[in-house]
This record gives structure tokens, sequence and C-alpha cells, in this order.
């Protein structure tokens, strides 16, 4: 605990749900929480939780939540001792890390030259390679069309397109063949972001799985490795469901998949929380990147470990050992644990973003699942970021018991005001190939077609509510046409006024 009379300050330039978990996290270890927010987030609960709140003076990404220069400027200015990224963001962003290092203010995570090293997968990849671990098989770097024709005949379509430098899911495009890949590669490269450091190609194989290996890792070395989380549902690269332990691996693989990680981390001397990742494809796994930063599935080793891991990454960070850690350590599951994103869009329109005011808001929790969100009834929901709203754990010691608490959990939210993606995660808990583990990275595609699902009592309501009331439209436009003709004709309004 920190003295109160050595009160220590921590900036937060973050929104959302990792804002909330910061604060509350770090408020309850005796810091003082100051956050910056847009304009756009004024009315969130994370405003009105923080110790402090300091506006920015646009709504912007670039003018605030990724502004480098201005977030150092007000910590500077407030002599905060810590700046805590979240994730998303610069949280994984070296050159800010390298900016706070030479103004003396200590930002929570890795450090900028480890980040620099996970940021480009190109070298990770070779590293990787070196310690005599199977990678995917990629391309060199590609910056122009001329480039993209230089892959050898060798690579197998469908391929995967990915940024060299970036995070998250959102870059990725497929391709199923070479022409094209050609076109889609010279769209991605016209983006500011990527035509610095180029793209590259990598083999995709829908039928894989996606495996993370959470472990937080102190500065004398010593490693603890949490239950491996299978990511294979994913819906345009994004996780949307996650379970841990994964039924899809075998024991042999998953300490092959400790020691390969085990290997990477200690190489590039990572020191804080961070997942590596492998794609596990016919009993073969191959390594993909590492995460270096507090994420969204970060839930689930904490309800492995009953610990809070924003806690944790904070002790890390500060020099603190693990406890109980001598070495390499790996944690056995007791439950079987499952993660589903909330997502504020349309999922009968193609997944359009909602944005809007929450007019109501209700959910009923049980012993066994956890709902972090930062939604309330009059909150605002904006179309400027990411539509992510919520997360929502559930745990038991059957797969199959988490799976049903977790159907009926989800029965029990109600969101209006907005659209939410509750009637789709749903639709994947009821799928037959979900309940047994047959899970694979194009499991949307080719197993839960949320598209052709049959349609529920309510959403036939719905449905005929909507085409009653355009009807109602229609022939109250026909009145209004057939009202506007008579106006037109002679001495309508001397009829009109002899009434009164």
């Amino acid at each position: 605990m920190i003295n109160k009379s050595d009160k220590k300050k921590v900036l937060i330039p973050n929104r959302g749900v990792i804002a909330l978990d910061i604060i509350d996290s770090l408020k309850s270890i005796g810091l003082e929480t100051i956050l910056l927010y847009s304009p756009e987030d004024a009315n969130s609960l994370a405003v009105k939780l923080a110790c402090r709140s300091y506006k920015f003076l646009s709504s912007k990404l670039e003018d605030s939540y990724l502004d480098r220069e201005m977030i150092i400027e007000k910590a500077l200015e407030l002599n905060v001792d810590y700046i805590h990224p979240g994730y998303g963001f610069l949280a994984e962003d070296p050159e800010f890390f390298r900016l706070c290092e030479e103004k003396n203010i200590d930002v929570i995570g890795p450090g900028s030259k480890v980040l620099s090293i996970v940021e480009n997968k190109i070298e990770l990849r070779k590293i990787a390679e070196d310690l005599g671990i199977r990678v995917l098989k990629y391309s060199k770097i590609i910056k122009s069309r001329l480039d993209y024709e230089k892959i050898p005949d060798s690579f197998h379509y469908p391929i995967i397109l990915k940024p060299v430098k970036g995070q998250g899911g959102k870059q990725i495009r497929v391709v199923e063949n070479k022409a094209s890949g050609e076109e889609r590669a010279s769209k991605m490269l016209h983006r500011e972001d990527t035509k610095r450091m180029g793209i590259f190609a990598e083999e995709f194989y829908p039928d894989s799985h996606h495996i993370e290996i959470p472990f937080i890792r102190d500065i004398n070395g010593n490693i603890l490795f949490l239950p491996e989380i299978e990511s294979s549902i994913q819906r345009r690269f994004q996780k949307i469901f996650q379970e841990s332990p994964s039924i899809n691996i075998s024991d042999n693989l998953r300490e092959s998949l400790y020691e390969d990680s085990r290997k990477l981390v200690e190489e590039i001397n990572f020191v804080g929380l961070g997942y590596t990742e492998f794609i596990v494809n016919n009993g073969a796994s191959y390594f993909s990147e590492i995460n270096p930063s507090f994420q969204i599935n970060t839930l689930i080793p904490e309800i492995h470990m009953i610990a809070n891991f924003l806690k944790k990454q904070f002790a890390i960070s500060n020099g603190e050992l693990l406890h109980h850690v001598k070495g390499v350590r790996i944690l056995k599951p007791k439950y079987t644990i499952l993660l589903v994103s909330l997502m504020a869009e349309n999922p009968f329109d193609d997944f359009r973003p909602s944005s809007g005011i929450v007019t109501e808001f209700f959910n009923y929790s049980t012993i066994r699942n956890m709902f972090k969100t930062s939604l309330y009834t009059g909150a605002k929901v904006s179309p400027l970021y990411d539509p992510y709203i919520g997360k929502i754990a559930t745990f038991a010691e059957r797969r199959e018991n988490s799976i049903k608490d977790m159907n009926n959990f989800l029965k029990n939210i109600i969101i209006k005001g907005i659209r939410t993606n509750l009637n789709f995660l749903r639709h994947v808990l009821d799928s037959n190939c979900l309940f047994s583990g047959d899970t694979t990275i194009d499991f949307l595609n080719k197993k839960c077609k949320f598209n052709e699902r049959k349609r529920t009592d309510d959403e036939h309501l719905v449905a005929a509510a909507l085409l009653s009331s355009i009807f109602h439209v229609d022939n109250r436009k026909k009145n209004y046409k057939e009202r506007l003709e008579k106006m037109k004709q002679p001495g309508f309004f001397k009829r009109l006024f002899k009434k009164f």
C-alpha cells in the first residue's frame, strides 16, 4: 500500500472499460487517478469515477488519445509519477514509451526497447526462427505491387496480408488468389500507417486454432505462465469468443507452447505482462506474434488466478518480484472460463457500428459470471471510437456448464437505445459445433453462419411491427396527397372558414 502522505499520481489517457479498470484497481492501492478524456466522453463513467479529469481540446483521435506530445506535456504539467496507457491507442507504441523515458516518466509496460522488437512482426519471427521455433510461412516485406509479384509460387492460397507494424486485426485481409492479392495490397499500401513499413504475406489455415499463452515475467527472470486461451472464433480477425483452457490441444503440445514462449520472452528480456500467440494446425504449432500489454482477455487469467492483474502489472513495473515463483511456474486450471466481447453494432446490418444514448440498461448476475462494461442508463455511445462496450465472462468446473451459464446470462441483459451484438453472441453460444469444441479460425464462415439462422419469435414480431409501420407511413403519405389536392381546389379556404 502507498502511504497517504506519499500519494503518487497516475495519468490515464484512455477510455471505456479499460479506463474504468485502471481507475478502480489503482485507486484501491492508494494511487491518485487522473484521467485524460475527449469532449465526446465527457459524460462517461470513467470521468465520474476518476480522482481528477482533464479534457482534451478535440475528440479526434490524433488530437486526443493518440497525441503523444500533448499527453506527455500534460503529464509534466501535473507532475505525475506514472502513465498507464491501458490497451489500444498508445499502449504498444515504442515511440511514446521512448519519449516518456527521455522525460523520466514511468509508463506501465515492458519499455520502448522491447516494444520496438515486438512491433516488427518480421524481425520477431526471425528471432523465433533463430531459437528453433517453428513460424508461419511469411514473405519478404511488400512496399509496392512489384514486391507483391515476387511472392514465391510455393505460397499456397488463401493467404493473409498483414502490416509489418501494428496492433489488433482490423487491417488484416484474406485473399484467395494472386490477382485479388495484388489489388488488396495496393489498397493497403495507400494507407499512411502501412506504406512506410510495408506489409507482408502469410499462409492462411482456415481450419486451424488460435492459441494465446498469458505470462508475467519479473526483473529476475522468474516467469508465471497462465492456462492457454483459445481465441479461434473471430469476426474480421477481432476476437469475439474465447475460452480457457483449450480442448483442442494435447498436453505435449501445451508443454511445447510454454517452452517456446519461455525461450522468446527470455531472449528479448521481456519484463511485465504479455501474451505469446500461436497458430495450431493439424497438431503442429506456429509462432505468430506477441501482445505486450494488458488485453481485453486478461480477465481470463485473472479469474484463473483470482488476482487483479493491473495491480500485478504495476508491481512488476516497479521492480517487485513474483511471489511464490522461482524460475518457471505453470498454473493449472480449475475452471473452464468463457469470455465474449459486447459490441455496439448491428448484426442484422453487416455489423455496422451503432451509436446513441442508452435509454435502458439492465443485467442480472450470478456467482459464476462477470460483466465489465462502460454502459449505464443515459450513457452516450459515440460513433467516433471502437464499438467495443464490454466483456462478459462465465466460469465453471465443467465446460458445458460454463456455456449454459453464458447463454443464460446473455438472455438476462437488456440494452435499449443502441443496437448490440447480443443476438449474434446468443447464436454463437447455441451452435452445436461450439458445444462439441469444433472451433476454428473460420468458424463463423463455415460452421455458424449468422445470416442463415432461423429467426426467433421475438425477431418475427419485430419484423412484423416494422412492416406494419411501413404500411402505416405509406397510407399516411397517400392521405396527405389527397388532402393537398383538395387544398389546391378553388374556394377551399372559403369553405373551410365558414365552419367556424
